[in-house]
């Protein structure tokens, strides 16, 4: 049996700190996580200045606007060139979902990113979609607030170029998701509608959603993590910690047998 490519999800969860960033890394790399994930953006190239916070992240995070969160939580180019780095001496993979273009080619080009992850916020986003459409890459479509006829959008465009390795991630964009909306029955939705390879990005508090979304044919298992619950940012309260993370390797990986 292939085993379940398990991500953890870092994000934003350093609050802009390098050295919080490769603590974590290698904290992770200790427990049997496939990759690590970041996220790449220029903020001033994603908030249009009507943008607004949603209410979690107003509860977690006491930045007046999306700009000045992004800001205050992000890396730089060079950073995620220290971080791609630091994460080949710890042999764990490094992923990153970009959020602009620039982002985008950056992490393609100076990066040589092995895997396009496209976020549920961006799964309409022409520019972003049809770059990676031109790129002979796997691709880990997330589609949290998308339509079937959405994702079929996205899928005729990245496949315009010919057919390319994408897995269909089912996600529901609340932070945290409660038990009764996570709609699990929708992986075979997915997988029979689609005919692709189905995984779960997970925004519940707890590993048992994972947990089931692999023995329903979940290939991929993305979840947030982060070194401190309590700490202030807009993810924190709705990610593992480490501890949890761990365990639910474990539990997965029996799972699987």
């Amino acid at each position: 049996m292939k085993s379940t490519f398990i991500i953890a999800e870092i994000g934003p969860n350093h609050n802009g700190d390098i050295n919080i960033a490769k603590s974590m890394v290698s904290d992770l790399s200790k427990i049997g996580v496939d990759a690590v994930k970041f996220q790449l953006a220029i903020p001033e190239n994603v908030y249009s200045d009507d943008s607004f916070k949603a209410d979690y992240q107003k509860e977690n995070e006491n930045s007046k606007t999306p700009l000045d969160m992004a800001k205050r939580h992000k890396l730089t180019f060079k950073e995620h060139l220290e971080l791609k780095n630091w994460c080949s001496h710890e042999k764990i993979m490094y992923l990153c979902t970009a959020f602009d273009i620039d982002s985008l080619k950056f992490i393609d080009k100076e990066l040589d990113i092995p895997i396009f992850k496209i976020s549920s916020g961006e799964n309409l986003t022409k520019d972003l979609i049809e770059y990676i459409a031109h790129q002979n890459k796997p691709i880990l479509l997330s589609t949290g607030m998308t339509t079937y006829e959405e994702i079929g959008i996205s899928l005729s465009i990245l496949n315009a170029q010919g057919s390319k390795d994408i897995t269909i991630l089912h996600c529901i964009s609340n932070y945290p998701a409660s038990d009764d909306e996570l709609n699990l029955n929708t992986l075979k939705l997915l997988k029979e509608k689609f005919k692709s390879k189905i995984g779960y990005s997970d925004h519940s508090l707890g590993n048992e959603a994972c947990i089931a979304a692999v023995i329903m044919g979940a290939e991929v298992i993305e979840k947030h993590v982060t070194f401190d619950q309590n700490a202030e940012g807009p993810d924190h309260k709705a990610s593992s910690t480490i501890e949890e993370f761990e365990q639910l390797v474990l539990s997965i990986r029996r799972s699987e047998k």
